[in-house]
């Protein structure tokens, strides 16, 4: 029992390292994919780290190969998740009669790049930050978000054109 909560130790502590080693450029790419809402993204931080520990307890990854690469895959695919998650909650609202108000999360949103983001909707925002940030084809962008390679170019014209009005629009109002 006690090599087991010794070696349990030693992977928790490689866990620690991981996270001084990568919080930081971890926490800016979770912002840029939720526009900047501080909750939902110190949330999609959390639930990264958390499948990081549950994965090194199973013994599936070895916490010392961990590199930002993997952490920004896993955190794409929980706020993917996340995002699949509202469209099915939406459609059931939809087929319920409900009605879907959106609103900004948080007010206070950073300047730049991420308010400009946070501007947009989810589904705009998660094909901008797939195909700039995460420098992914249109194809694979449109296989992850469950579209045509067609349709996917066409959300992308569409967010580009958002994203640009956007900053034009806060561009003016700062003038």
């Amino acid at each position: 029992m006690k090599q087991f909560t010794e070696g349990r130790a030693s992977a928790d502590d490689d866990v620690v390292a991981v996270y001084d080693r990568t919080a930081l450029d971890l926490y800016r790419y979770a912002s840029r994919l939720t526009g900047g809402n501080r909750q939902q993204t110190q949330d999609l931080v959390q639930d990264t780290y958390v499948h990081l520990i549950q994965r090194v307890r199973d013994g599936r990854v070895d916490a010392k190969r961990i590199e930002i690469g993997w952490l920004i895959q896993s955190c794409r695919q929980r706020y993917l998740e996340q995002i699949r998650a509202q469209r099915r909650r939406h459609r059931r609202e939809q087929r319920a009669g409900g009605l879907r108000i959106v609103t900004s999360d948080d007010p206070n949103a950073d300047s730049g790049v991420t308010a400009a983001l946070a501007s947009l909707t989810p589904e705009h925002r998660t094909a901008l930050v797939l195909r700039y940030v995460d420098d992914l084809p249109v194809s694979d962008i449109a296989r992850t978000l469950g579209r045509s390679v067609r349709a996917t170019e066409s959300l992308l014209v569409r967010a580009r054109t958002a994203l640009r009005d956007s900053t034009t629009t806060s561009q003016e109002a700062r003038s």
